[in-house]
C-alpha cells in the first residue's frame, strides 16, 4: 500500500495524490473478550466493499501491559492479525489507545496497577461519561496520571504509558499499512475538569436562569437529574445561549491542554517515533473539545523544541444528546457549531483533520438523515473519517446506509470539493489535475458505464472500472491530463441527461 504523509493541511500518498480516508472505528473496551473483536477476514473485505480506506483500530493499556514493564504480546498478535486482514483488503489502520473513564476499574484503559484513588469512592452516573463529573475515585485516578505519580516499580505512571506505546509501535513496525498512532483517546483533565464544567454551569445560571449568586453544587445537581438535564438541553438549543457557555469554558480547558496534555503528548510521540521514525501523530484535544469548547491544542515538539513531522488534527464531535434515545431534541446547530471549532483550530495548527468519532447513533430511523448532514460537513472541509463505531447489527443499521457513498479516495491533484448526492447516486467532484491517477469509489460501479462519467474541462481522459469480486461497488480510475485550472468529474446512474 502506498505510504501516506501530510502536506500542509492535506493528506498524500507517495504519488502526490490528495486522499481522504473514510472509515469506522474497531474498538473491543470488553476485558472477557481479551480487549479483541471476534471477527475474520471477512469483515474487513466487507469494509473494504462498503468503501472504508482506513479502521481506527483500539488497543488497551490494561491488554498491552497487565502488569508493571511485562507486555503481553500475544495480545498484541490477535491485534496485529486484523491490521494484516485490513492491508489484504487495502485498508490503512490507525492505532487508538483507547480509554473510557480512564481505568478498567470504571470503564475501560489503564490496567490496575496504575489506578490509585486514594480509597476514594467511585460514583457511577446515569450515562456513562457523567462519572468523569461525579467520581472523586476516577478523578484521583486520573490526577496521579497526569502528575506521573510512581508505580510500585518506582517508574512515573506516564513513563509507563509512553514505553507501553514504544513496545507496541515496534511490535507493529513491520505492519506497512498502519499510518498512524492516536496517543489517547479522549484525554480528560481530572479534577481540573470541575472547573471546566463549573463555568459552564455558572455561565448557564447567569445567562439563562439571571442568578447573580450561582449555588455550584445546587446547579451541578440539575444536570444529573435526567428530567432536568433535558430541561437544559432544550434551553442549549438556542445558540446565542450555547455560545455563551463554550466561551466560558475556553481558558480552563486550553490550559489544561497547554500545560499538561502537550507536555505529555511530546513525551509519548518521543517514545514512538524512536522505534518507528514516520506515521501519523494523532492529535486529539480534550474531552471538553467534543461539545465544542475551542482547543488550544499544540503542536508536538522534540526535545529541541522543535515541531515534529506528519501530524494529523483528530478531534471527536457528539452532540449533547449522545448516548441516550433523545433523538427528539438533537440539535444540528449545535453540531455545526462544534465542526466549525473544529475547523477553525485545524486552520491554526495548518495540518490535516481526521474526524476520529463521530455518531455513536443507535438504530432510531433519524440516523440515516443525521449521518447524512455530518458527512455533509466533511465533504465540504474535506476532512478524513472514522465512524464511531463497529458493534452487532451495525450492517443492518439506519446510519450504515449513508456511510456507503461515493467519494474520491485518492485525488490525482489538488481536490477542491467534491459532493454525493444519495437521491441520485451522482458524485461530483472538482479538482485541479497534476496528471496522476484519481480513484473514485462508487458503491454501484457495476450499474454504471462510461456514459455516465463525465469530464468537463479536461480532453482525452483515461476511464477505467475497477468492480470488486462479489459486489456492485468499485472503483472509477481516471487519468486527466495536467492543467492549470480546475475540472469536474461526474460520475452516477441513472444516466446523467434524465437528473
Amino acid at each position: 500500500m502506498k505510504k501516506l504523509s501530510t502536506d500542509g493541511q492535506r493528506i498524500v500518498n507517495e504519488d502526490g495524490e490528495q486522499v481522504i480516508l473514510n472509515g469506522v472505528n474497531l474498538v473491543c473496551k470488553e476485558k472477557a473478550k481479551g480487549y479483541v473483536d471476534p471477527c475474520d477476514e471477512s469483515l474487513f473485505t466487507w469494509f473494504h466493499e462498503q468503501g472504508f480506506n482506513v479502521v481506527r483500530l483500539g488497543l488497551i493499556w490494561d491488554g498491552v501491559e497487565p502488569e508493571p514493564g511485562v507486555y503481553d504480546n500475544e495480545y498484541l498478535g490477535t491485534i496485529k492479525q486484523q491490521i494484516k486482514w485490513a492491508e489484504q483488503n487495502d485498508i490503512y489502520v490507525f492505532l487508538d489507545m483507547h480509554q473510557d473513564l480512564y481505568s478498567l476499574l470504571y470503564g475501560d484503559g489503564a490496567p490496575e496497577w496504575a489506578t490509585f484513588s486514594d480509597d476514594l469512592p467511585h460514583v457511577v452516573g446515569q450515562i456513562w461519561s457523567d462519572a468523569y463529573l461525579e467520581s472523586p475515585a476516577l478523578n484521583r485516578a486520573l490526577d496521579h496520571f497526569w502528575e506521573n505519580t510512581p508505580a510500585t516499580d518506582g517508574i512515573g505512571l506516564q513513563d509507563h504509558y509512553a514505553a507501553m506505546w514504544k513496545h507496541a509501535a515496534e511490535f507493529f513496525a513491520d505492519c506497512s499499512n498502519i499510518i498512524g498512532y492516536d496517543m489517547m483517546n479522549e484525554p480528560y483533565p481530572g479534577s481540573r475538569g470541575q472547573e471546566v464544567f463549573g463555568t459552564i454551569i455558572a455561565a448557564y445560571a447567569q445567562s439563562v436562569m439571571g442568578m447573580t449568586e450561582v449555588d455550584m453544587e445546587q446547579l451541578s445537581a440539575l444536570w444529573f437529574d435526567e428530567e432536568k438535564k433535558q430541561e437544559i438541553l432544550v434551553g442549549m438549543a438556542d445558540m446565542e445561549i450555547y455560545r455563551i457557555l463554550v466561551e466560558s469554558a475556553k481558558e480552563a480547558s486550553q490550559v489544561f491542554e497547554r500545560e499538561v496534555l502537550a507536555p505529555f503528548f511530546n513525551k509519548t510521540a518521543a517514545a514512538i517515533r524512536s522505534v518507528v521514525p514516520d506515521g501519523f501523530l494523532m492529535l486529539e484535544t480534550s474531552y471538553f473539545a467534543n461539545m465544542g469548547v475551542e482547543s488550544g491544542l499544540e503542536l508536538v515538539q522534540n526535545n529541541k523544541g522543535m515541531v515534529v513531522h506528519n501530524q494529523v488534527f483528530a478531534p471527536h464531535g457528539y452532540d449533547l444528546v449522545v448516548d441516550t434515545e433523545h433523538y427528539e431534541i438533537y440539535n444540528q446547530d449545535r453540531v455545526d457549531l462544534i465542526f466549525s471549532t473544529h475547523r477553525k483550530v485545524q486552520e491554526r495548527l495548518n495540518i490535516p483533520a481526521l474526524i476520529g468519532e463521530w455518531g455513536a447513533f443507535s438504530n432510531h430511523p433519524a440516523t440515516f438523515e443525521l449521518s447524512k448532514s455530518l458527512i455533509s460537513i466533511f465533504e465540504k472541509y474535506l476532512w478524513s473519517n472514522t465512524y464511531w463505531c463497529w458493534c452487532d447489527g451495525f450492517k443492518d443499521s439506519p446510519y450504515t446506509k449513508a456511510l456507503n457513498r461515493a467519494y474520491p479516495q485518492a485525488t490525482g491533484g489538488v481536490l477542491v470539493g467534491y459532493h454525493y448526492d444519495y437521491d441520485t447516486d451522482i458524485l461530483k467532484v472538482d479538482y485541479v489535475p497534476s496528471g496522476g491517477e484519481t480513484l473514485i469509489y462508487h458503491p454501484r460501479v457495476a450499474l454504471i458505464s462510461k456514459e455516465n462519467v463525465v469530464v468537463s474541462g479536461a480532453d482525452a481522459c483515461q476511464i477505467e472500472f475497477r468492480p470488486f469480486p462479489s459486489s456492485e461497488s468499485g472503483i472509477v480510475a481516471i487519468i486527466a491530463p495536467q492543467a492549470e485550472i480546475g475540472i469536474t468529474v461526474t460520475v452516477g446512474k441513472p444516466p446523467l441527461e434524465l437528473v
